[in-house]
């Protein structure tokens, strides 16, 4: 990740599902480590779902609102809280426009 990287950070909190951290306390921490790599925090994106859409994880709608945030935004990098499949992630890329990523990958790069 280059220093010049502008992020939104998207998180999915699933309605029924504990998991013990809240999202916000789970985003701030996906924040610091975003910074850790290098790159500015520019925008979050939250959405409550039953269940993970199977094409984008989040839902249409949601994709096409963070792709309009990203080009207001000037972005050029999404990261997930949560783990996609590369399908996911492939299709994401494609809605959105531009380089997503999701926890894990972060994490491997810092």
């Amino acid at each position: 990740m280059t220093a010049v990287e502008k992020a939104i950070l998207v998180g999915v909190e699933l309605t029924g599902r504990q998991n013990g951290w809240p999202l916000d306390e789970s985003l701030a921490e996906l924040a610091q480590l975003a910074r850790t790599a290098g790159a500015e925090v520019v925008g979050v994106v939250r959405q409550r779902l039953e269940a993970p859409n199977p094409a984008f994880y989040i839902g249409r709608g949601k994709a096409q609102e963070v792709a309009d945030l990203r080009r207001a935004l000037g972005a050029n990098l999404v990261i997930f809280d949560d783990e996609l499949r590369p399908s996911q992630q492939r299709n994401l890329e494609n809605a959105i426009q531009a380089k997503v990523i999701d926890r894990t990958v972060l994490i491997l790069d810092i």
